[in-house]
């Protein structure tokens, strides 16, 4: 899962969450942000049941399995709970301390629909509106949550947090869900067919045009797409969203267009197939007030220039 996120630390940055093992007691998960931070987390499957405390943030010096919590979204219990009677008790764990602030969530609205990148596809989900409010002494809390109406899985799809003792509100939202399989075959399709293709799973260090580690097996996907077909060439399109200065902006999506070239060269693909732009935040796809819409314009656009 891709996220998008805004906090007090600086404007929006993103992370991936990735299963790495799904047992019967327990699930294991990395999450890895465009801020350099890369940490695993143990969640246990009775917490995920029946927990009425939410971490809400990583940190390296938190423990791997904490007890008595969940991540990721409420329990199935506070789900239930929250849809049934209308409210359900909640504890917010806010920070590398484990300091927590206790609380209540009412609910808003249910059958409320929240876009998703479901793969690389637009979907609309069925989700529950709530409000919270949390006191510990003399700080407070107040926030908007979108969660997945499903008890199996009541993940937080979209959330806005205020604490009294920070100056901005913490905004967070699930971008894109995707199964973890090779999108080769998708984007072969595409390119076959539309002759275009936008890439939403490169990721780039925070502001910066350097690839993650986590975008290697993408980047071998475009390279085999090319070798399968040889008489194709492209353009690589870098695009932002519109936060920043516009000519930094141009600036930044070239210079990530041309690394994504360069890497493909790397692997085998002539330099002569390939062609790179930086268009900046000119291209919108997406509304770029929201945090879902500014992820879905940050994008690698992939054109088939040949006739």
């Amino acid at each position: 899962m891709d996220y998008a996120f805004s906090n007090p630390f600086g404007p929006d940055a993103e992370a991936r969450v990735t299963f790495t093992k799904v047992g019967s007691d327990e699930l294991d998960l990395s999450y890895a942000s465009t801020r350099g931070l890369y940490v695993t987390r143990k969640l246990r499957v009775p917490d995920r049941q029946a927990s009425k405390a939410y971490i809400i943030g990583y940190a390296k010096n938190m423990p791997n399995v904490m007890p008595n919590t969940t991540s990721l979204g409420i329990s199935a219990a506070s789900l239930l709970e929250l849809r049934d009677t209308g409210r359900t008790a909640l504890a917010l764990v806010y920070d590398a301390k484990q300091s927590r602030i206790n609380g209540e969530l009412s609910l808003v609205r249910k059958d409320v629909k929240v876009k998703l990148l479901i793969e690389d596809k637009i979907i609309e989900v069925p989700a529950l509106l709530a409000r919270g409010t949390f006191k510990d002494g003399s700080k407070t809390g107040s926030g908007e949550f979108y969660f997945l109406d499903n008890k199996n899985n009541p993940m937080m799809l979209q959330s806005t947090l205020t604490f009294s003792w920070e100056k901005e509100p913490r905004s967070e939202k699930i971008v894109r869900v995707a199964a973890g399989a090779s999108m080769k075959s998708a984007m072969e399709q595409s390119l076959g067919t539309l002759r275009r293709y936008d890439i939403y799973g490169l990721r780039f260090d925070f502001d910066k045009a350097t690839l993650r580690n986590e975008s290697a097996g993408l980047i071998k996907d475009i390279a085999q797409t090319l070798k399968n077909n040889p008489t194709w060439t492209l353009q690589i399109n870098g695009h932002t969203d519109s936060i920043g200065d516009p000519a930094y902006n141009m600036k930044l999506s070239a210079a990530r267009a041309a690394t994504v070239a360069t890497e493909l060269t790397k692997q085998g693909i002539s330099a002569s197939r390939l062609k790179t732009a930086g268009l900046g935040a000119t291209q919108p796809k997406n509304d770029n007030s929201t945090l879902q819409g500014r992820a879905i314009n940050r994008r690698v656009e992939l054109l088939r220039t040949d006739r």
